[in-house]
């Protein structure tokens, strides 16, 4: 993620491009493949991995939103209908090719209707995304955290 952020900068175009596609091309699926092996073999479970990608958003990309200059038009691809049975048969390739997502996507029914992705519950994603930042909040005030004390890591020492 950081690698990501460090690359973004030089590549002024690249947050928008990412945002304004309704369809993941290969790259971004192997790349959110690999984020879900390292949460999967980490032992995290799908349920967890699920939504800590979810949580970590666009950080997963290396980009927040102050990286954006408000330049893009806003506009995104309507993502193409598919029928059912398109869909079978391209299931079995797309399990091949990311395992990893898949073993994710599996691990419980999808049937919600969703804004950040098929199936997804929007209003638990934003919540559960939201208790953790203030959870490691109240953690850092409990320890007296200050800036002066952080790592390079931006962790305090010690933890």
């Amino acid at each position: 993620m950081l690698a990501a952020r460090r690359t973004l900068p030089r590549h002024r175009w690249a947050c928008p491009a990412i945002e304004s596609r309704a369809i993941p091309t290969p790259s971004v699926l192997e790349y959110q493949d690999s984020f879900a092996e390292m949460l999967l073999t980490g032992g995290f479970t799908p349920d967890l991995a699920h939504h800590a990608m979810h949580a970590l958003g666009g950080r997963m990309w290396g980009f927040t939103q102050e990286l954006f200059d408000g330049s893009a038009d806003g506009k995104t691809e309507a993502p193409p209908q598919i029928s059912p049975e398109a869909q079978s048969a391209m299931f079995p390739q797309m399990a091949e090719r990311y395992p990893y997502i898949e073993t994710i996507a599996t691990a419980k029914p999808h049937d919600i209707a969703s804004v950040v992705g098929h199936g997804c519950d929007d209003q638990f994603e934003f919540k559960f995304a939201l208790d953790l930042p203030l959870d490691g909040f109240e953690q850092l005030r409990r320890l007296g955290w200050t800036s002066a004390l952080k790592t390079d890591a931006g962790r305090p020492e010690g933890t």
